[in-house]
């Protein structure tokens, strides 16, 4: 029940500070427009998801690999510092309208369904990883390649929801400084994807390159 707590509180605020940076003195007309609308609610549904999911989706695994990534807690936290400055200055820059990438209001409902993506590649994946490695007792699991669902066609789909997540907020908000922290998110998430599969590639040798062979990085059928 603890952790149900804390995922609502998380995800309140979230919303708090979405609706505050647009407008401090006037939060409600975050609400006049009907895209940034769905993105709000869609965003606190999958702040909550993730949090509440947190205990089935956390595992540990055995490996004899003792490989750390360069600059590796650097890159978390640029990635967490990078998603609330994104969930900060996109609402304020938006309410400004200074740097509005253009003039159009379909780029907005574009970026909502992104998110839909988003929502379905994250949870798919996270079901079947937390599927493979998940137990009750919490006792770590050998560690292995995931190959089925999502696993079969792109080797991090798990970053792909989170990326459609991220150009989805771009485009929500329409505007410059969006797309700037967007750029920069994306480019950190694939530093993190190059390490992990650098370790794989360490621990499970040409079964990974096989696997490799087979799958794309991100996008089906393109990289």
């Amino acid at each position: 029940m603890k952790h149900i707590v804390k995922a609502a509180m998380l995800a309140a605020g979230t919303g708090l500070l979405m609706l505050f940076a647009f407008d401090m003195n006037h939060p409600q007309q975050f609400f006049d427009n009907t895209p940034r609308t769905l993105y709000l609610l869609v965003t606190l549904l999958i702040v909550f998801a993730a949090m509440s999911m947190k205990k089935v989706l956390s595992y540990q695994t055995t490996t004899t690999i003792n490989y750390t990534p360069k600059h590796d807690e650097l890159k978390t936290s640029a990635l967490s510092i990078g998603v609330v400055l994104l969930f900060f200055l996109s609402p304020m820059f938006d309410r400004s309208g200074l740097f509005e990438a253009c003039d159009c209001a379909w780029i907005r409902w574009v970026g909502c369904l992104f998110l839909f993506d988003a929502i379905a590649f994250f949870t798919w994946s996270s079901w079947v990883f937390s599927k493979a490695f998940y137990r009750a007792d919490g006792k770590p699991v050998p560690h292995k390649i995931v190959s089925s669902g999502p696993y079969a066609v792109i080797r991090h789909p798990r970053f792909l929801g989170l990326i459609a997540w991220i150009i989805g907020t771009a485009l929500v908000f329409n505007n410059l400084m969006s797309i700037l922290l967007a750029v920069i998110i994306i480019y950190i998430i694939a530093l993190k994807a190059n390490d992990e599969e650098v370790f794989m590639e360490l621990e499970f040798g040409e079964e990974w390159n096989d696997y490799k062979r087979q799958t794309k990085r991100f996008f089906p059928l393109i990289y």
